[in-house]
């Protein structure tokens, strides 16, 4: 009889592989959506700023219910402290983002994640945005 045995902590190496891809690509498209809204509403409305302007963009993404945008804008803004944006005060668009992209991993079922989305959304969204 032929008996196979697995490494178990190479299989559990390997499900982490795939799930750090998956988390990074996940974050990378909810991101590049995100922007493209900024950019979009930037141009379309020069006047706004802060949460009137990320207002605009979550609404500019259709991603989410008009009548929830400020809730997420006002969670996004409580979430903010010295563990999750070191030496960062106030709501800027990379914490809205931040906490966009963890809303959304949320909603898709997942419970944790493996990758860091703070550090994906620092290398891809600019600091003074």
């Amino acid at each position: 009889m032929l008996r196979l045995t697995y490494n178990v902590g190479l299989l559990s190496s390997w499900h982490n592989f795939i799930l750090t891809i998956k988390e990074r690509h996940f974050a990378k498209r909810v991101i590049r959506h995100l922007l493209n809204s900024y950019a979009a509403v930037s141009v379309e409305k020069l006047d706004l700023s802060g949460k009137a302007l990320y207002r605009e963009v979550l609404l500019h993404t259709q991603q989410v219910e008009p009548s929830r945008v400020d809730q997420i804008l006002q969670q996004a803004e409580e979430s903010i402290d010295e563990w999750t944006a070191p030496g960062r005060s106030g709501l800027g668009f990379r914490e809205v983002v931040h906490f966009f992209v963890m809303l959304k991993h949320i909603e898709a079922g997942h419970k944790g994640t493996v990758v860091s989305f703070g550090e994906i959304v620092d290398t891809l969204i600019p600091a003074h945005l």
